[in-house]
């Protein structure tokens, strides 16, 4: 399994690049945000569009402009003054719906964003989560500077992984304690049983049933070479729908139009 634990301090994260793009998953498409893309994941999903998380990184690279594909970089770990500095230079907090931390899996340097995500909300900033949604103890350190949360339901056929119901349970349970606004997300893909989708349901179902699960197609990448058809789409959008009553099915958009 490749994964990568990144050794991180209340100081200083292992940082892969932070840029400034639309979001292009879930129900927050389109808004634009400035991504922080953290190192090191503990999952080696078969769809990993990110495998960039998973090696180590000596160095972080800035985007100049966005869609500039023009980088500049400095060396990791990052500090949290210098990773602010960064965060600023593309301009105050007013001209962005939030900062997404992002990875790889981000939780894995919880103790680091336990004092970064204070920080920006001083600065005005809202914070938006992209996570596995399973590392719910991690969570549960930060969950109070935690304003949205895009939390994965991983679905063993699609991602390679074991069933994790249990800990995207107890991570939900956190999100609702918490009170973030959260979404679950569940990576489709051609070989997906319904009886997955029913899973991931219940999941939602059994914890904080007015969440929006989204159900994403996958985008063919490396090792995953088909994507789930329409028809297999619409039908377990409404095998979900059976079980909860706010299910959409939402592809990349980022990977539409061509951006980060």
């Amino acid at each position: 399994m490749a994964i990568l634990l990144p050794v991180s301090n209340e100081q200083k994260a292992h940082v892969v690049e932070v840029f400034s793009s639309v979001q292009g998953e879930g129900p927050w498409v389109g808004v634009r945000q400035i991504f922080v893309r953290l190192l090191g994941c503990n999952l080696d999903c078969a769809y990993c569009d990110a495998p960039e998380t998973k090696v180590r990184q000596p160095l972080c690279r800035i985007e100049d402009d966005p869609a500039s594909g023009r980088f500049r970089t400095r060396p990791n770990p990052v500090s949290r003054e210098d990773l602010l500095e960064e965060v600023q230079s593309f301009g105050p907090a007013s001209g962005f719906h939030s900062v997404a931390i992002t990875g790889g899996e981000p939780l894995l340097q919880h103790r680091f964003l336990k004092r970064f995500l204070p920080e920006l909300h001083a600065l005005g900033h809202s914070v938006y989560l992209e996570t596995s949604g399973e590392l719910w103890k991690a969570l549960e350190q930060i969950s109070q500077w935690v304003d949205y949360c895009a939390m994965d339901i991983k679905l063993p056929s699609s991602s390679g992984e074991r069933a994790l119901w249990t800990e995207h349970r107890d991570f939900l349970t956190v999100c609702r304690g918490a009170d973030i606004q959260t979404f679950a997300k569940a990576v489709v893909g051609a070989n997906t049983p319904d009886d997955e989708i029913e899973a991931a349901a219940e999941v939602i179902a059994e914890v904080w049933p007015e969440t929006l699960l989204v159900l994403q197609p996958v985008t063919p990448f490396g090792a995953v070479t088909q994507a789930p058809s329409a028809a297999q789409l619409l039908r377990q959008q409404m095998v979900a729908r059976r079980i909860l009553p706010n299910v959409r099915v939402i592809a990349q958009m980022h990977k539409v139009l061509g951006v980060l």
